[in-house]
């Protein structure tokens, strides 16, 4: 029996002894999670899109016909197992109608003073969808960047996605991120967003060189057309360090006027497949892999 135990006991701190050599190989890798968005505006145009990084590898696009009392919308996203208090489904990301309003989500720091477990209205009432709906019920029910504001915040959007900011843009120019403790309204050529709460920016994630490229280079004047929207969206990418898990998976560009997109694959902005999508609009798109769509040379 001694024997016994004072193997073991030798085992043990052998174990020990190389638990600093384990531990990088038992700790899960790191996760980038590096989102951002733009608008510019400018002489009759606007466009605005976002770059999606995360760690899914179900990138798809689908789209709703238009109905006598609902607009049509093409979406982009992902099937989550679960985000946060909703149930797991395909949820869109990013959200273009045929009136012309755009949308994108970006995950930002959580902020403390609210909770996760607050339902807010959405949980009962007539006119207020449950919470797997909402994008699209926004994107089917506005057309704006007014209306949408009024709808998160009439509807109690923090509630349902207290870690979020949601970035609208309309054909009309106007541009806006709605936070949850306040509106950031466009005031100057474009707009730009990344994962750090605007109003907030001591909660975490800031400064963030990723925002500051492409404002930079959005204070420059950049003329509001999809190659130089893609060139934004391409400074502004993350790119992954050594080891972590996830990283770019696509970037969309969105012609508000025109109703017309570009979209990019695993952060190479070299090809684009150019949607029209007035079709989209019109017959609606069963859910399709982004990268099944018909790509060629962007010239960017």
């Amino acid at each position: 029996m001694r024997s016994s135990m004072a193997s073991s006991v030798r085992l043990l701190l052998r174990l020990l002894r190389l638990l600093p050599l384990l531990l990088p190989l038992l700790a899960p890798a790191p996760t980038a999670v590096a989102c951002s968005g733009v608008v510019l505006v400018g002489d009759g145009a606007v466009v605005a899109g976002g770059n999606e990084d995360n760690t899914l590898e179900n990138a798809s696009i689908w789209a709703i016909a238009a109905t006598e009392s609902a607009y049509g919308a093409a979406y982009f996203g992902f099937y989550f197992s679960g985000l946060a208090n909703r149930l797991a489904g395909w949820y869109e990301m990013q959200g273009v109608n045929d009136q012309g309003l755009f949308y994108d989500l970006f995950s930002i720091p959580c902020v403390p003073w609210r909770s996760e477990d607050s339902s807010g209205p959405f949980w009962g009432g007539r006119g207020f969808p449950l919470p797997e709906a909402v994008e699209r019920t926004l994107m089917t029910t506005c057309s704006t960047v007014e209306e949408a504001l009024t709808f998160l915040h009439g509807r109690n959007y923090a509630a349902i996605l207290p870690c979020v900011q949601v970035l609208l843009a309309d054909r009309e120019g106007n541009a806006a991120v709605y936070t949850g403790d306040g509106d950031v309204i466009r005031t100057g050529p474009g707009l730009v967003v990344t994962n750090y709460h605007l109003l907030h920016p001591e909660l975490g994630g800031y400064p963030c060189e990723r925002y500051n490229a492409a404002a930079r280079l959005v204070a420059h004047g950049l003329d509001a057309t999809l190659d130089n929207l893609g060139k934004a969206l391409r400074i502004a990418r993350y790119i992954p360090e050594p080891g972590e898990d996830g990283g770019p998976r696509y970037a969309v560009a969105c012609d508000l006027v025109n109703g017309v997109a570009d979209v990019y694959v695993g952060g190479d902005f070299s090809a684009r497949a150019r949607l029209d999508l007035l079709p989209l609009w019109r017959d609606g798109l069963s859910r399709r892999p982004l990268s099944d769509l018909e790509f060629s040379p962007s010239g960017l």
